[in-house]
């Protein structure tokens, strides 16, 4: 159960981050936003892809820590909202403190959002890198 519902939560968060990446694409391509703004949106919409991301983590966790037969967090960690998005952020980002920890099969599923979110933050670094580097061949003023 814990591998199919990372397997679904890694299709569905990568699919989101490129579907938001192509629509700033399809933006810059049509030339309706200035450089500045071209770069808010792109960066404003990574983000919001991330957190996207670390939300529905956040649910999945939510949903095992009330099924105990999944694991559940403990250390620091209460059993409200924040604590799941705090936990889900920490290993979404690689950062993972160590005051809120998996218990059970709950682990698996928070080393695969490390790799996740490890792969799509470079994906994002990536996009960005492209898209700076058009931005100031196009004009390089």
């Amino acid at each position: 159960m814990v591998c199919l519902l990372s397997a679904a939560l890694i299709i569905v968060t990568s699919a989101t981050h490129f579907e938001i990446m192509t629509g700033v694409a399809i933006l810059r391509r049509r030339k309706v936003l200035s450089k500045r703004a071209e770069m808010v949106v792109f960066l404003g919409s990574a983000f919001v892809a991330h957190l996207f991301g670390v939300g529905l983590y956040a649910l999945a966790f939510a949903w095992m820590h009330y099924h105990p037969e999944f694991g559940s967090l403990a250390g620091l960690a209460g059993s409200n909202a924040t604590d799941f998005f705090y936990f889900s952020l920490t290993c979404y980002s690689t950062m993972g403190f160590g005051d809120v920890y998996a218990t059970g099969d709950m682990r698996i599923l928070a080393g695969l959002e490390g790799l996740n979110g490890l792969v799509l933050i470079a994906w994002s670094a990536s996009f960005t890198f492209i898209a700076v580097e058009r931005i100031w061949r196009d004009d390089p003023k």
